[in-house]
């Protein structure tokens, strides 16, 4: 078993000599290496590595260097846990991973804040760089654009919050080690399940070839009690259709009373629309006697209307209009545009009347 921690690298960086105002003289005997910083506040740091230091420590705990794991795979970073500890080493090593799950969020949940006091940090560090860059050397150097650079480069390290979030993983990472000898087992054990699973096979053949032979003489029988069935709706559906259409050849000699109606009240307005509209083709005022006509032909459609139809309920109300107005304000062509458009309308609906299915007006 091994724990690969990935990520917790990206918040600690090693920082130059010039960041931190040094020189280092180029020919020395010693070489001298630049501090390590962590890039978070060591509060938030801190509870972020302790979940992977938890981690490491668990499976340090809870297992055994063997030479021959080190042998086998080269590497000494796979341990081997016993099977009566891993449930306590699986325990802790969930602590650890909710330990950094909690850090995690803590820090995102501040980040903005964080990021604030790391500015903060980065500029001081950057002023005092500058300061001691001075002070140790004859360079001359734009002290403003030193500052910006430095504070830049360090902020530009600080882990985002992606990196935080995706970047900083727990991972349990298992190898198994199978011997000669219980790979000789195996082999066994699957060729005894072979042969037993061909036997299966064979019983489950011959019991598919019993219950196909059932179901052929079943479906004989149902295709025959089917056929008989079908004939005997034939007949039925030819019954009831003969009966059909007795009823329809009885049907055509009768017409809807709605409809015969509403066919009577369009009649007597197309007459009348007609002869207003005659009286009104030349004429050049509107006369009292057609007005009041017109008007009484609207009361008397909205009175014997007993249909419910309302499809010359708009040219009707038009023509009203036109006839209820002043003898003065009466105008002859908005008349007979109202006329025309009812005789047009009736016209219409007659023919309406006359296309439709009489088994239908029936029905209603």
């Amino acid at each position: 078993m091994n724990i690969d921690c990935r990520g917790f690298g990206s918040l600690v960086r090693q920082l130059e000599w010039k960041t931190l105002g040094v020189k280092l003289p180029e020919d020395a005997a010693v070489r001298v290496s630049a501090p390590r910083a962590g890039l978070l506040p060591d509060l938030y740091r801190n509870k972020l590595m302790r979940g992977a230091s938890q981690a490491h420590n668990a499976l340090s705990r809870y297992s055994f260097r063997f030479t021959l794991c080190e042998t086998v795979w080269g590497t000494s970073d796979y341990k081997w846990v016993p099977w009566t500890a891993f449930e306590q080493f699986e325990q802790a090593y969930f602590r650890a991973c909710e330990t950094l799950s909690s850090a995690k969020a803590e820090v995102l949940e501040k980040y903005d804040e964080i990021l604030g006091i790391l500015q903060d940090s980065f500029y001081t560090l950057a002023r005092d760089s500058a300061d001691r860059f001075e002070a140790t050397s004859d360079e001359p150097f734009d002290r403003e654009e030193f500052i910006n650079a430095v504070a830049a480069q360090a902020i530009g390290m600080v882990p985002t919050k992606e990196m935080i979030r995706d970047g900083l993983v727990i991972t349990m990472k298992p190898k198994v080690i199978v011997l000669g000898s219980e790979m000789i087992a195996e082999r066994n054990l699957a060729r005894t399940l072979a042969l037993e699973t061909a036997k299966v096979d064979a019983e489950k053949t011959t019991l598919e070839l019993e219950i196909d032979t059932k179901r052929r003489i079943e479906q004989l029988k149902v295709s025959e009690a089917a056929e008989e069935t079908k004939k005997e709706r034939e007949v039925k559906e030819r019954i009831r259709n003969m009966k059909i259409e007795a009823a329809r050849r009885e049907a055509e000699e009768a017409v809807s009373p709605v409809k015969e109606g509403f066919a009577q009240i369009a009649a007597k307005i197309f007459e009348a629309a007609t002869e207003m509209a005659e009286r009104m083709k030349d004429a050049k005022f509107v006369s009292g006697s057609l007005a009041k006509r017109a008007r009484q032909m609207c009361e008397w459609y909205q009175l014997m209307n007993f249909t419910g139809d309302d499809s010359l309920e708009e040219v009707l109300m038009k023509l009203g209009t036109a006839a209820g107005r002043e003898a003065d304000l009466r105008s002859p062509e908005e008349m007979r545009t109202a006329l025309n458009d009812l005789v047009r309308m009736t016209t219409v609906q007659s023919k309406r009347l006359l296309d439709e299915d009489r088994l239908s007006a029936l029905e209603l």
